[in-house]
């Protein structure tokens, strides 16, 4: 005799839950790109990008050429990895195989040197002097010369093909792809003799492994910089994802001082006159045009965000327009901003003065 008796269906608790990974819900692993036409920015932040985007490809492209006399049978180039005699000259310095330490010791050191700006300053060295963020500023200068800035290129990007359209898109990656062999035989220059490596790629005398690596350099320089942009930082680059244990409540970083510039309002006066309160920020999105990184710093800290501080930059110019005080985004460590806010929260908005940075 069978005593055992099913259950109601009805008895049984129905649980609220959606399947998060159902086939009906699952997104594409990388989502199209969303073009970034950043602004240009001025300010003192910009204008030091610029000198370092200048020196650093100054060194670049022209550190090959320096000459340094080492005597009779020695080769003259300062900068020199010589593979064939397994020797590296760097001026005044010699170094041989068995002492390759001396190298893996700079590495190391560094390695070390990068940790401690990042925890120091943020993302000093994406923002600034990372190879990527360098030929990046170059392949703007180009683009915006040719097409204009951020309004221009947003125009003529959603305009139909036309010759002019053509030309310029023509030009602009012809100078682009100039720039990538540029950079390629830049760097094959560091392995042998300039001068001589120099005529003996014009004449096709060069070994075939100079014509190869130009050929890579140059493709990846122009894809890299030219075609990826940001995507590159983003999904390619490991620092973003790492950067975050280098940090803590005294490192500086870009930072958008919500207790000053909340609630946001483009008609200050009229909310002024309703009693609603109103801060700074006039939501001009100024700070969102300039970035090269297309995110917006009033959504505070960001894995996308490099630290380059044009934001900085577009937001003090409102701000003077405004006759405000700088420094509604700023550098600033989370204990500073931490004990700002507490002061505008006891004292208003008035008492406490922007980051000096």
């Amino acid at each position: 005799m069978n005593l055992y008796t099913a259950p109601d269906p009805d008895s049984i608790e129905r649980l609220s839950v959606e399947p998060v990974n159902a086939r009906r819900n699952r997104q594409p692993l990388y989502a199209p790109r969303k073009k970034v036409f950043p602004k240009r920015a001025e300010g003192r932040f910009r204008q030091f990008k610029w000198i370092v985007m200048l020196v650093t490809l100054g060194i670049y492209y022209l550190a090959p050429w320096i000459r340094w006399d080492r005597g009779p049978y020695a080769p003259d180039q300062a900068i020199l990895i010589d593979l064939s005699s397994r020797r590296f000259f760097f001026f005044f310095i010699e170094i041989w195989p068995q002492e390759f330490y001396y190298v893996a010791g700079l590495l190391v050191m560094a390695g070390f040197g990068l940790f401690l700006v990042t925890s120091a300053v943020g993302r000093a060295w994406c923002g600034y002097a990372c190879p990527q963020t360098v030929w990046v500023d170059l392949f703007l200068v180009v683009e915006r010369a040719i097409e204009g800035d951020r309004n221009a290129r947003m125009k003529l990007d959603a305009a139909p093909l036309s010759f002019a359209k053509l030309r310029k898109r023509v030009v602009k990656h012809s100078i682009w792809l100039l720039i990538g062999v540029a950079t390629g035989g830049a760097w094959i220059f560091y392995f042998a003799d300039a001068p001589s490596l120099f005529v003996s790629l014009f004449t096709g005398h060069a070994p075939p492994a100079a014509y190869a690596t130009v050929a890579i350099l140059t493709a990846t320089t122009y894809v890299l910089g030219g075609l990826m942009r940001e995507q590159v930082c983003t999904y390619m680059c490991p620092w973003p994802r790492i950067q975050g244990a280098m940090l803590d409540e005294n490192s500086l970083v870009v930072t958008y001082n919500d207790w000053r510039g909340e609630q946001r309002s483009r008609h200050t006066k009229k909310a002024q006159a309703k009693g609603l309160p109103v801060g700074d920020c006039i939501d001009c999105n100024a700070c969102v045009a300039v970035c090269p990184m297309g995110i917006d710093i009033r959504d505070g800290q960001q894995m996308e965000c490099i630290t380059c501080a044009l934001c900085i930059d577009a937001c003090d110019g409102v701000m003077d327009k405004l006759g405000k005080l700088r420094g509604l985004i700023a550098y600033a460590t989370l204990s500073e901003y931490s004990s700002n806010m507490s002061l505008a929260t006891d004292e208003g908005r008035t008492a406490v003065q922007p980051s000096r940075v």
